[in-house]
């Protein structure tokens, strides 16, 4: 698959996809190993506070887990796995 197919079908999936998409955005970026929010702000452009609000979100919903209070860094539970992992089931299987 070109880097062109795989950008448009992605696009495409995203744009069926019926999650808010600054939500999907911080559950890509915990998917990429991005595990707190003002990492996760500096890579989408959204407010420190919003991605916060939106890690939260997503742990009720219960895509991602608080791995570390402290310093509030979260890592995908299963089912934000699967989440994920259908984002991008247009991929060839090996």
């Amino acid at each position: 698959m070109k880097a062109i197919d795989f950008a448009c079908r992605l696009l495409a999936r995203l744009n069926r996809d019926d999650m808010p998409a600054a939500t999907r955005q911080v559950l890509l970026a915990v998917a990429a190993g991005l595990p707190e929010a003002p990492d996760i702000a500096r890579l989408t452009g959204l407010l420190p506070q919003t991605c916060s609000s939106l890690l939260t979100t997503l742990e009720r919903q219960g895509y991602v887990k608080c791995h570390d209070r402290s310093h509030r860094g979260f890592s995908l539970t299963p089912c934000g796995k699967d989440r994920v992992a259908k984002l991008f089931s247009f991929l060839p299987h090996a």
